[in-house]
């Protein structure tokens, strides 16, 4: 699938506000600074549409930027993943529409993103959230799922009953939050690891229950933050480094006797033949 793709925007994104997060003193350029409030679409698969700010859908394109206002909806059989300035991504299954509401950063550093998700799955990969301002939100027509560093997903229907909303969690720990049609309030869980939540605007919560282990076999994975070389003790001559060959025949040279010590051992035996010779 072409969701396991290179993802050069994704990595150009991460790669520029990482420099800037840890106050790198590396000189950017202006065109590089602008990428690091930069949101976009860094993969698409199949039919895939976006309408900037209310205007006519297109089809969407790897590269597309994205602000506050955009739709990005996906066809039948289609795919789409989103990489946000902060590095967190969310995926798009097919027949999925999700509304961008927020992409801001606060005065202490904290990032805010917001969607709205009218209908179908998407799978979240959200990066860990220090700062007390920060908030990663997705909210649907019946609940709203909260996370602070985690990986999930929402499920998005439409039956007899109206909208309903499915929140299962892969990692970390999900708020599942909803209005109560039998009291005058609100319905707050929290959703962890293996488990799935399911609210709808016409029916009473459900409990917290395990979550299917097939749904959770389609989450992805988080990507590895430094990529660790593998280490093989004995390389294969074909692809070796000749001075690396070198170097491993190195220690077994130091350790070899030398020539004189070689004609001392040697004699040891010839004088203790004599010896039992002469007895």
């Amino acid at each position: 699938m072409a969701l396991s793709r290179s993802r050069t925007v994704a990595a150009l994104v991460l790669t520029v506000a990482l420099a800037l997060g840890f106050g790198s003193s590396v000189v950017l350029a202006p065109e590089a600074i602008a990428h690091v409030s930069v949101s976009a679409i860094t993969v698409v698969d199949g039919p895939v549409l976006m309408s900037h700010g209310g205007a006519d859908f297109t089809a969407a394109r790897e590269g597309d930027v994205l602000a506050v206002g955009d739709t990005i909806r996906t066809g039948p059989g289609g795919a789409a993943e989103i990489t946000y300035f902060e590095g967190s991504s969310v995926r798009l299954e097919a027949e999925t529409e999700i509304v961008i509401e927020s992409l801001r950063s606060e005065a202490d550093g904290g990032t805010v993103i917001g969607v709205m998700q009218t209908l179908g799955r998407t799978w979240h990969v959200v990066t860990k959230l220090i700062t007390g301002s920060s908030r990663y939100e997705v909210r649907t027509p019946s609940s709203t799922a909260s996370v602070r560093g985690t990986i999930f997903a929402v499920d998005v229907r439409v039956d007899a009953d109206g909208p309903a909303a499915t929140v299962t969690t892969s990692e970390g720990v999900v708020v599942h939050t909803a209005a109560d049609p039998k009291v005058a309030g609100i319905t707050q869980v929290r959703v962890t690891a293996g488990q799935e939540s399911t609210k709808s605007a016409s029916r009473p919560a459900e409990p917290v229950h395990a979550a299917s282990p097939a749904t959770l076999r389609e989450a992805p994975a988080r990507p590895a933050s430094t990529p660790r070389p593998t280490k093989s003790p004995k390389p294969s001559t074909d692809r070796a480094d000749p001075r690396s060959r070198a170097r491993a025949v190195d220690p077994v040279l130091v350790a070899a006797p030398s020539t004189k010590d070689r004609a001392k051992s040697s004699k040891i035996p010839q004088r203790q033949r004599a010896k039992a010779g002469e007895r």
